[in-house]
């Protein structure tokens, strides 16, 4: 009787797995994901474009490689400028270009990077917290080797921000720009043999 029952419910199960369909979670998750990387930026709204970026945001963090995702990186770009051009006055303004511009740096799209800080700047000149943009933008320059720049960007700080804590470190900065690189090594040999 046992035996009976056995192959009764054996034959129920065999005949209900080979009537349905197979179930494909995997594709169904790629199929989400490449629904979700086709998102159409012109049709979202300005609550929809900045949650949208928050989702990008979660997703770029490769858990497994600790890489940042390059697709995932361009779409937040593009999809920062996207608010940046449209959402003129969207209270989530400044995060979402900051978003933007931590996605241009991670792209080496510097000019890009300082294009959007600047925007910030320009609308944010009386925050006094907006001395964090113009420390990134002094840096960009220098990094890019655009010394008059990086130059133009320090003094505006220093203008601006004369009893900041960082004001020191922008003057030593200002001293040592125009140095090679051989020439700074050499400078910082005979700091540290004081």
């Amino acid at each position: 009787m046992k035996k009976i029952i056995l192959i009764t419910i054996s034959s129920a199960v065999l005949l209900f797995s080979c009537n349905s369909e197979p179930s494909t979670p995997v594709e169904e998750a790629v199929n989400a994901e490449e629904q979700f990387m086709l998102t159409n930026l012109d049709s979202l709204v300005d609550m929809e474009l900045y949650y949208y970026m928050e989702e990008l945001e979660k997703k770029l963090m490769n858990e497994d490689s600790l890489e940042l995702s390059k697709a995932y990186s361009i779409k937040m770009l593009e999809s920062a400028q996207k608010h940046a051009s449209k959402f003129t006055t969207s209270e989530h303004r400044r995060e979402a270009i900051r978003k933007g511009v931590r996605a241009a740096m991670g792209l080496n799209q510097d000019y890009e990077a300082i294009r959007l800080n600047t925007l910030i700047i320009d609308e944010n000149s009386t925050d006094t917290n907006i001395i964090e943009e113009m420390n990134l933008r002094a840096f960009l320059y220098d990094k890019m080797d655009s010394k008059e720049e990086a130059k133009k960007a320090i003094k505006e700080i220093i203008e601006k921000f004369p009893n900041h804590s960082s004001i020191e470190n922008h003057k030593a900065r200002l001293k040592t720009i125009d140095l090679s690189d051989e020439e700074l090594m050499e400078l910082f040999e005979k700091q540290n043999a004081k």
